[in-house]
């Protein structure tokens, strides 16, 4: 029977039983130590193998084949395989890696006198036979040396090493040629029995084969003592515990009336303490009322509860326990009392948080290992197809690292991927993931995307980040990498299916002259590249000024005169010409570029609007659209004060045009900002109203100037009854509110007639005229003559 199978018996012993099955003897392994703390160290640095940077020492492949080792049979462990079987993959795994030889496994017997063959798969039974009752000595070969001396033994040829005077017929007459042995400890760093590798060859050790043997010593003695914890609960499971185990009597009004030692010592207080107390004295704060209502309905309906509870010490310390309460009943069925045994299970939390972490994380750069990140991106495309959203898999691979590698040495190297590691790790959000899939290829998963847009600003985040400079060592170093992506459900639904694809991918990057990345659909790599371009062209288009804004004229519906000016930004591209806007404001706010254009535009159109009046025109209100990244910015304030000032522009001649989502972020910090730009005398504009979260409270509460229907609605009022019942909607609202409304988009006589027999006050669109740039918006507002008033 296993451990945790005894461990569902309600008695006092199988409460012990989980005591001892906590892995708290293991080796190494304090009840302070926290597993934050273990993360990513090298087994044998735990187990009493100094490492003083030895693996740097190792080749890339050499590490992977330790870790692969390690991994494989932490998994086995975490599993819960026969101990007996754990060994023998120990061996089998070390001679796969040690080409002609054989593992073995000797322990000492009960009396610690004499070494016998414990695990030895690959030694025939006249073998283990021979070496059985070894007296360790002088000439008792290398394991017998290594309890003899207890320092490890590197034998590399037995037929005339003195070590092996006692044992040199068996040498013979199994051709064992040469011999290396390791101590094996137990939980008190006492040696136990050894871990050797017999080689049919004449040879001497690496510094690879020396780290395979600490890491399979270590794991040896990791899984002796777990088998020696399950021993001991067969033992306990038939005595009469309690001085191992808390044990605790209350009333049924939850008084404590009697406490063992093991719950001072575990607690901290003492018995004349809690005496007459609550149980609420000793709980945490990480369980609910609902929590111990459902518990102690449980003991009242089945007469006992165990579980997992997290309490209190009296030093304020919250450790797990494993809590077993039985009610004690009298001759007529009333319960009278209760009894709760527990036992701090801490350690074995801990052990057991370490085992998974590294059977499921890359120990150089603590990122998910392979399988780990397979098992997210899998929950991932799960949750995807029932949203109908998007996954994307990105293989990045460094380009030229090996060179790298190899020039600086591999402690540089491994310096450089977590560095990297750390990153990329940067570029994406916590509930995304990152793998190190080996060597210096990581993996990405990007969750519930819903572009490509979204998948391309990650993608020249990541460029960006690794191309950056890095100092290794005082040396400054640049970087670049290639990326493959495959997106589900485009490219695929499965882990290995997307994987194979990012990969190939990933060379076509590489064929592209890396520092780049490139989708595996075609289609999504025109697209991916057309946004890439644009990205790349608009910082050039901030330094050259390539920007222009044209300025839409707004108009009273009831008097037909000219109220204000609309201004939009244009871009000429030196080579493809006018892009609108549409096909790159998206892509500066991806990039941040949109504070710097926004910056632009705001001092360029209150700038335009002093040299009208300087002209002789009118005073107009300019109005000015916002992007939310530049709103949110931080600084919006002194960047509308810096285009007053350096213009000269009164600020009741500016408005600024905001969406309502932005409002209705930060509710608190926004409100302050627009009361501030308010005092001063600015307008303020919704844009695009009815798009978004409409709402009445936040229109008073932000002192909102002017609603503007989107031209969405505007366009459709001759044919949709719906749109004519919004843009009715709203007019009357605004009016309610005592609002300006305007009507963006208005294109056709039959809409201009509609939105003045609904009361709309003001309009701007094609039917007065397009965007124009500034002298011929000049010319517009002369031609108007006194149809011209102030806002």
């Amino acid at each position: 029977m296993r451990a945790e199978d005894r461990l569902r018996f309600p008695s006092v012993g199988a409460a012990v039983a989980r005591f001892l099955a906590s892995a708290d003897r293991l080796p190494g392994i304090t009840g302070e130590r926290r597993m934050s703390e273990m993360r990513g160290m090298p087994m044998s640095a735990e187990f009493g193998y100094p490492t003083n940077g030895e693996y740097s020492a190792l080749s890339r492949e050499e590490q992977e084949q330790i870790l692969q080792l390690q991994q494989t049979v932490l998994t086995s462990v975490a599993q819960g395989a026969d101990h007996r079987a754990i060994l023998d993959q120990v061996c089998r795994l070390a001679e796969q890696l040690l080409p002609n030889s054989v593992g073995s496994v000797m322990l000492l017997d009960e009396k610690d006198e004499l070494l016998n063959v414990y695990a030895a798969p690959n030694i025939p039974p006249e073998g283990v036979a021979r070496l059985n009752g070894l007296r360790p000595g002088p000439g008792a070969g290398s394991c017998g040396n290594v309890l003899f001396t207890a320092v490890p033994q590197f034998v590399s040829n037995t037929f005339t090493d003195p070590r092996w005077e006692d044992l040199r017929q068996i040498a013979y007459d199994f051709n064992l040629c040469s011999c290396w042995s390791i101590p094996v400890y137990s939980a008190e760093r006492k040696i136990v029995g050894t871990f050797a590798l017999s080689s049919f060859e004449h040879r001497s050790p690496s510094p690879f084969h020396q780290k395979l043997l600490e890491i399979g010593a270590s794991i040896i003695g990791i899984v002796l003592a777990r088998n020696k914890v399950e021993a001991s609960l067969r033992l306990f499971e038939t005595a009469i515990a309690g001085s191992e185990e808390g044990f605790m009597v209350v009333d049924t009004g939850l008084h404590i009336l009697s406490v063992n030692m093991t719950f001072t010592r575990m607690y901290g207080y003492s018995a004349e303490e809690v005496i007459g107390q609550t149980l609420p004295m000793l709980r945490s704060d990480e369980h609910d009322e609902t929590f111990y209502s459902g518990l102690w309905a449980n003991v009242r309906r089945f007469g006992r509860w165990q579980g997992e509870v997290w309490k209190r010490r009296k030093n304020g310390e919250v450790f797990p326990e494993w809590l077993n309460i039985s009610a004690v009943n009298d001759t007529e069925g009333t319960t009278t009392h209760y009894i709760a045994t527990f036992s701090d299970i801490s350690r074995r939390k801990s052990t057991e948080a370490q085992i998974q972490y590294l059977s499921s994380h890359d120990a150089l750069t603590g990122l998910p290992n392979r399988m780990l990140f397979q098992d997210r991106l899998e929950n991932a495309i799960a949750n995807a197809a029932r949203d109908h959203r998007r996954v994307a898999l990105l293989d990045l691979d460094l380009d030229n690292f090996k060179l790298l590698n190899d020039s600086l040495g591999h402690s540089a190297g491994d310096t450089l991927l977590r560095a990297v590691a750390l990153r990329l790790k940067g570029c994406i959000p916590e509930t995304d993931s990152i793998s190190r899939l080996g060597g210096d290829a990581f993996l990405i998963a990007l969750t519930n995307i819903d572009s490509v847009d979204a998948i391309n600003h990650v993608l020249i985040e990541v460029l960006a980040q690794v191309a950056s400079p890095l100092d290794i060592d005082g040396r400054p170093l640049s970087l670049t990498c290639s990326i493959g992506v495959a997106v589900y459900p485009d490219d695929g639904d499965q882990f290995e299916t997307l994987l194979k694809r990012a990969d190939k991918a990933m060379y076509h990057a590489k064929e592209a002259g890396r520092n780049t990345y490139r989708f595996f659909t075609e289609q999504i790599n025109t697209d991916s590249l057309a946004h890439l371009r644009i990205a790349h062209s608009l910082r050039a288009a901030v330094r050259a000024r390539e920007f222009a804004l044209h300025y839409q004229p707004q108009i009273d519906l009831r008097t037909g005169a000219l109220v204000g000016a609309e201004a939009l930004i244009r871009w000429h591209h030196p080579e493809e010409g006018l892009v609108p806007p549409n096909d790159f404001i998206a892509i500066a706010e991806q990039t941040g570029l949109i504070v710097e254009i926004g910056d632009w535009v705001l001092r360029e159109a209150c700038r335009q609007a002093v040299a009208w009046q300087r002209a002789g025109l009118p005073p107009l209100v300019v109005a000015v659209n916002i992007s939310a990244v530049q709103f949110r910015r931080g600084d919006f304030e002194q960047s509308v004060l810096t285009a007053l000032s350096e213009s000269g522009l009164a600020p009741r001649f500016l408005e600024i045009e905001l969406t309502e989502s932005v409002l209705l972020h930060d509710m608190e910090i926004m409100l302050s900002l627009i009361n501030r730009l308010k005092d001063l005398g600015i307008k303020l504009a919704i844009d695009d109203f009815g798009t978004g979260y409409s709402s009445l409270s936040y229109l008073k509460k932000f002192k909102v100037d002017r609603l503007k229907i989107d031209q969405s609605f505007v366009r459709d009022i001759g044919r949709d009854p719906e749109d004519r019942a919004i843009v009715s909607a709203i007019v009357q609202m605004a009016r309610a509110l005592n609002l300006q409304s305007l009507a963006e988009g208005v294109e056709t006589p039959a809409q201009l007639e509609f939105l003045r027999a609904q009361g709309c006050d003001e309009a701007q669109g094609y039917l007065y005229s397009k965007p124009m740039p500034p002298e011929a918006f000049e010319v517009f507002v002369r031609a108007m003559g006194d149809e011209v008033r102030e806002y």
